[in-house]
């Protein structure tokens, strides 16, 4: 999903009002996916300072939520982060090419 402004504001963020612009229903691309985060490099987000992505990734289970992570897509470096507000963490890995150009 993609958010109408390049740094939604909370409620935004809260409310996941945005465009879907992919939905992965290959379970070899989910799998890929949650190996990467899996192995991913971890960060502390608590007393970091940071945008709200503008991108967010949500995976569910028979139309169930299970995780909803924050995507900064390519963002240093040929990585990607995902952002867990839940838990207060930053994952970084590979860049996955979640989004088409």
């Amino acid at each position: 999903m993609k958010f109408a402004s390049a740094s939604p504001s909370s409620e935004e963020y809260r409310v996941q009002e945005g465009e879907v612009i992919s939905v992965i229903k290959s379970k070899e691309e989910i799998k890929r996916i949650i190996n990467s985060l899996k192995k991913a490099e971890r960060e502390n987000t608590e007393s970091m300072n940071i945008a709200l992505p503008d991108h967010i990734i949500i995976f569910k289970e028979n139309e169930n939520v299970i995780l909803t992570l924050g995507y900064y897509p390519n963002i240093s470096c040929e990585k990607d982060e995902f952002l867990d507000l839940d838990k207060d963490k930053i994952y970084i890995t590979n860049v996955l090419n979640l989004i088409q150009k």
